[in-house]
């Protein structure tokens, strides 16, 4: 029972670690200055759109 415990417990530690690790990536991704997939690339764009 408590063998079972410990299991449920890391498998909740490990979901969170990756779903941290998940967030910390698009955070680095969206302060990136080197969009690629942005859809306006300046502000004259926008503005017309």
């Amino acid at each position: 029972m408590i063998k079972a415990f410990k299991r449920l417990l890391a498998f909740i530690a490990g979901i969170l670690v990756v779903f941290g690790a998940a967030k910390t990536l698009f955070n680095w991704l969206a302060r990136s200055e080197n969009d690629e997939y942005e859809v306006w690339s300046d502000d004259e764009e926008r503005e017309d759109a």
